[in-house]
């Protein structure tokens, strides 16, 4: 409310005034900021082109936005096999804006769409804290979870795997748990997890939710309905990786999980949750998410 006060504070015109101070005065002034504002996701700039009585310096504009947070990626892609060539996997965030105000475009993701080949851009590799890597030992199958764009990091773990398979090692079948909406619009890396899954270095268990009629809606669902490879995986030594929606997927896995070890192990809530715990600490458990 404090950007709704300064733009108050910067207009002489008396109806502008009594328009902006309906989410400043009165009792009900609270609620009408978060509904009309808040939840609609209008900006200061949206507030300007709305009411353009609005006097408001440049710089008193650029003071009103906040900080430009920088953008984490999940490299998709193996420096085993290329180890000059960094992938990414970016979902473009493009659409009717929330606030009924023309198209929103992510910064970020449109930015890097329209690239052309061989632009420059500024980026830093940062390794993550606890690690998010495939297992050195490629004998030993690991569990992969992850919905849209989560299955970035997953790619290259595969990727690796399937590598070390071409060059003679031995590789176990991993198990990849991903979900999507549609099959035919958004199976990122379709065709080669096909091939992966050819070859045995990975078997899929895809989730569509926008497909009517079929098992699994979300990924926790597909997680479930593998529950047995899953937990032969994990007695194997499989780590278990989740990566995407930090907000609902991943607490979801979770939940998922601990009802597999009562399921299993006909254990209480605080026992199988004591168990995922103990499996975060010893790092058979590792989630990179977002949101």
């Amino acid at each position: 409310m404090r950007d709704i006060a300064a733009l108050h504070a910067a207009t002489r015109c008396p109806v502008t005034r009594g328009q902006l101070a309906v989410w400043l005065e009165g009792d009900e002034a609270a609620r009408r900021f978060d509904q009309d504002v808040q939840a609609a996701h209008v900006s200061v700039l949206d507030l300007l082109i709305r009411f353009p009585a609005i006097e408001l310096s440049l710089e008193a504009f650029l003071a009103r936005l906040g900080a430009m947070r920088p953008r984490f990626y999940s490299i998709a892609s193996s420096a085993r096999v290329s180890p000059q060539v960094v992938s990414l996997t970016v979902g473009m965030v493009s659409g009717p804006a929330w606030s009924g105000a023309g198209m929103y475009r992510g910064t970020a993701s449109n930015y890097l769409m329209q690239l052309r080949p061989g632009a420059e851009i500024a980026a830093a590799v940062r390794t993550p804290n606890p690690p998010f890597a495939p297992e050195a030992d490629a004998s030993t199958p690991m569990v992969l979870i992850g919905a849209g764009t989560g299955i970035a990091p997953f790619r290259g773990f595969l990727e690796e795997r399937a590598a070390r398979q071409a060059a003679g090692h031995a590789v176990a079948t991993s198990l990849l748990c991903f979900g999507c909406r549609h099959p035919e619009h958004d199976f990122l890396y379709r065709d080669t997890l096909r091939a992966w899954q050819d070859a045995g270095v990975v078997r899929v268990f895809p989730a569509y939710s926008c497909v009517p009629g079929h098992p699994h809606r979300f990924v926790q669902h597909a997680l479930w309905d593998a529950r047995d490879a899953v937990w032969a995986a994990f007695d194997a030594g499989a780590t278990l990786y989740v990566c995407g929606d930090g907000r609902a997927m991943a607490p979801a896995v979770r939940d998922t999980l601990i009802r597999m070890h009562r399921a299993r192990h006909g254990s209480d809530l605080a026992t199988a949750s004591d168990w995922l715990a103990a499996q975060m600490q010893a790092g058979r458990y590792r989630q990179d998410v977002f949101n």
